[in-house]
């Protein structure tokens, strides 16, 4: 059936009614009004699944989550008056969506819908139909659609990247910065519970910094509850040192985590660190990932949150700060820290410790090693930390650190922890270091760095088959970049390469071009990603020089492989063949594929050879259309559907509805 001899609806009729202005629009009373917003759905008490400026993966949660009991279709409203700017429909991120913008330049987003009202849904129907694509993306002009405070505009669901059912709300305002809608709604949505504090750490900020002697973080859980927390033992600082912390709020009658917009760092009645996450924008969403210790938190380290703005980190939630929010002690006199931690209610938690300068570490004039000694090293904070186990008394005098201008110098160790000696060697430096080595023992650790890439300019880094290109902006710090050239295996058409440090975070992807030294069908070539023991799909993009690249907003190891599996499809709720009963409403299928994925906008179904409108879901890899006319008799769907490789599968089934 096509959609040129589908009957006009009876709802189209009534929706073209409304949007003309003679018929007025839905309005569902009561709900709940403050500082001039409506709440989006009605009811007198409401409970928040999430609230604004959560820790999400690699970004800040930009609105409220409102529960919706646990199932969809409630009635969502307009919480002012405005007219309806932009509605999107996709399988990914908020589903289907309405924006609303109001006569001050206000938006009011609501995400993750089921549907919309009638009108509005034959709007959407008509721009699928026309384009042939479930996929859409409209902009309206001002008098197209306007609403009123309180009109029906659809209802709540569960599309897009949703993890269940709920609304996702937001209030942006005239610059679509994203603010937080909480400071419209308090009244209407209970908190008297202050945050809760699980962790606190010391973080070392640079290559001379200690904390109780040590260049490595020191957590610690305080004693107390209820807002009251302390730490009891006096914690001995050198140098530059950021403190750290982990814990979440909670609202009234809600059991889940929520995120804590409020901190204040003081020092001896100084404030030397605040943030306030009330407003932000799309472009600062990124910067989460050093807001708090990304590098901790890959390696199964609590997600700790800082309370000091480390370099990189441009977000508009910083009103003031002393030096960064680092402390750093110039007396050897206890001095009192004081960590505010509030929600968006102002329920405050507090934190209390005592910190005192420590004297710089004595090394031993002797050591005593013995059998079996290792080197081994890591990296944090630009600063390669060398251990080497049981060491010898020669080995006192230092570590041997060659650099790419083939110039050497001595590293002497920076002190003894239990029976090894730590050698800490910054990596700030201008000269790039190659190796260090132990010429006693004969021990080598070697860097495989290229280049030292920065921030404020564009970065281009080539080895064998791939050329990289990180634009400015694409690092938070500069760093020497690791890249390290692997043999290819035998699915692989190229070699691996090992870009960064997959516990560095970027802040813009960096591109990744491939010049294949073996090639089958160059279509189905994919540049994948190691995840855990598994290649992901990262992108394929060929150019007509037979290079291939692709994106990438994460470090890791990279190759090309090749795609040559098409996608499975399957039907859910029918067969070929049989006679689909009245009380059925819809036709779904399931269409999956292991590597590259569904190709969102080449997927094609048709019935009887005439376009139908099947939606797709990406979370649950199925598609569904839904049966509006039946005329009881044999009608054939067709359904083709490619995967980001260029492999095709389809079916054809025989079914009488």
């Amino acid at each position: 059936m096509s959609n040129k001899t589908r009957p006009k609806r009876l709802f189209y009729i009534f929706g073209l009614l409304v949007l003309l202005g003679f018929l007025p629009a839905m309005t569902l009373l009561p709900h709940a009004k403050v500082q001039g917003y409506q709440f989006p759905m009605s009811g007198n008490s409401f409970l928040l699944a999430g609230t604004f400026g959560e820790l999400r993966n690699n970004h800040f949660h930009s609105g409220i989550d409102i529960k919706t009991g646990g199932g969809i279709g409630q009635p969502l409203l307009a919480v002012r008056d405005g007219y309806i700017y932009r509605i999107k429909v996709s399988p990914f991120g908020f589903g289907k969506a309405i924006y609303l913008r109001h006569p001050d330049g206000e938006f009011s987003v609501y995400g993750h819908m089921n549907g919309f009202t009638a009108p509005i849904e034959e709007f959407v129907y008509q721009k699928q139909y026309a384009s042939k694509q479930y996929e859409q993306e409209i902009y309206l002009d001002e008098g197209q659609m306007p609403v009123k405070a309180g009109d029906l505009i659809g209802y709540s669901g569960n599309s897009g990247s949703s993890s269940g059912p709920h609304l996702h709300f937001e209030i942006r305002d005239p610059e679509e910065r994203i603010t937080n809608p909480l400071n419209y709604y308090q009244p209407y949505i209970a908190d008297h519970i202050k945050p809760q504090v699980l962790g606190i750490a010391f973080e070392p900020i640079t290559v001379n910094s200690r904390v109780n002697g040590r260049f490595e973080k020191f957590e610690v859980k305080p004693e107390g509850s209820n807002g009251d927390y302390r730490i009891v033992d006096v914690v001995r600082l050198a140098g530059k040192v950021g403190l750290e912390y982990d814990g979440f709020d909670q609202l009234d009658g809600a059991a889940n985590s929520c995120g804590i917009n409020y901190a204040k760092l003081y020092l001896d009645e100084q404030l030397i660190y605040e943030f306030a996450l009330e407003k932000f924008t799309f472009d600062d969403k990124k910067y989460i990932n050093v807001h708090f210790d990304y590098a901790h938190n890959k390696a199964g380290g609590r997600k700790l949150q800082r309370s000091y703005v480390e370099p990189g980190n441009e977000l508009i939630c910083h009103p003031q700060s002393v030096d960064r929010g680092w402390i750093e002690l110039k007396d050897d006199q206890v001095h009192a820290l004081r960590l505010e931690l509030a929600d968006g209610y102002r329920n405050t938690s507090i934190v209390r410790a005592n910190v005192q300068r420590a004297s710089p570490a004595q090394l031993p004039a002797s050591v005593t090693g013995g059998q079996g000694q290792r080197l081994t090293s890591t990296i944090r904070r630009n600063v390669c930390v060398l251990r080497l186990s049981k060491p010898v008394i020669r080995q006192l005098q230092g570590l041997t650190v060659a650099f790419a201008d083939g110039t050497t110098e001595l590293l002497p160790p920076a002190y003894l922890q239990g029976e090894e000696l730590v050698y800490l060697l910054d990596l700030n430096q201008r000269r790039m270091p190659v190796s260090v080595g132990d010429p006693i023992a004969g021990h080598r650790v070697d860097f495989n760095f290229r280049k030292k890439v920065y921030p404020v300019k564009d970065n281009v880094v080539e080895d064998g088959e791939l050329q990289l290109f990180l634009p400015a902006g694409c690092v938070f710090d500069s760093l020497p970049l690791h890249l390290k050239r692997l043999p290819g295996g035998r699915n692989q058409f190229t070699d691996s390469y090992e870009v960064g440090r997959s516990d560095q975070p970027i802040f813009k992807s960096f591109v990744l071009q491939f010049t294949p030294s073996k090639v089958s069908d160059p279509s189905q070539l994919v540049v994948a990603r190691r995840q855990g023991g598994n290649w992901v799909f990262v992108g394929n993009e060929h150019k007509p020089d037979g290079t291939i690249s692709a994106a990438s907003g994460d470090f890791g190891t990279f190759c090309v492989m090749a795609d040559s599996t098409p996608p499975t499809l399957k039907p859910l709720n029918f067969k070929s063949g049989s006679t689909i009963p009245a009380s059925q409403k819809t036709l779904s299928l399931q269409i999956d594929d292991s590597f590259s994925g569904i190709a969102s906008q080449r997927f094609l179904c048709t019935i009887d050879g005439a376009w139908e409108l099947f939606e797709y879901d990406a979370k649950s890899n199925s598609i569904t259309h839904r049966l509006h006319n039946r005329t009881g008799t044999t009608h054939n769907l067709e359904v083709i559907v490619y995967d980001n490789a260029n492999n095709l599968a389809q079916a054809s089934f025989s079914i009488v509805f």
